[in-house]
């Protein structure tokens, strides 16, 4: 008796520690950099804007499934117009992870990834992700990966590559 006592005490303390050890991460709405030149036909144009909204709309998704398919993670959800508030254009929490940080906080995150689709041609484009550290407001790592060719099948493969990045990097804190 006094064994099993030991051993559901020690499985107790187990999963409480595995509770606790959760990361709470903020994943924030991607935004568009597209550096390119507006090409002269209306029609183009508007095909390549509905391509990178959903190139961008994919990235999205799937930086936010590779934190919720994980048990270290808990994804917390910051609504639209706290974030529509905390934004103040293009780049402004992708270059402020002070302020990113500040949005984290209030919504309870540890962690907060402020993610960038980054278009500098027609040719590939970058996705840039930057995990910040809510407690300090600092930005903890840079983590970016080139998209090129069929985005359908280069995007998910490289966002489960970067994820694999981003576990290694927050199980060494």
């Amino acid at each position: 008796m006094k064994l099993f006592s030991k051993l559901l005490v020690s499985l107790s303390l187990l999963v409480s520690a595995s509770v606790l050890a959760d990361s709470k991460v903020a994943v924030l709405d991607m935004e568009l950099l597209n550096l390119t030149m507006e090409l002269s036909d209306p029609q183009k144009n508007a095909d390549i804007a509905a391509n990178d909204a959903r190139n961008v709309a994919l990235t999205e998704s799937l930086v936010r499934e590779g934190f919720e398919k994980r048990d270290q993670y808990e994804l917390v959800s910051i609504n639209d117009k706290a974030h529509k508030k905390a934004d103040k254009g293009v780049g402004f929490l992708f270059d402020r992870p002070g302020e990113a940080a500040g949005l984290g906080e209030k919504f309870g995150a540890d962690y907060v990834v402020v993610g960038r689709y980054h278009k500098p041609t027609y040719l590939f484009s970058y996705i840039m992700l930057r995990v910040v550290d809510v407690e300090s407001g600092e930005l903890l790592q840079e983590f970016k990966t080139e998209v090129k060719g069929r985005p359908q099948e280069t995007i998910p493969r490289n966002i489960e590559n970067v994820m694999i990045e981003i576990d290694e990097m927050l199980s060494s804190l």
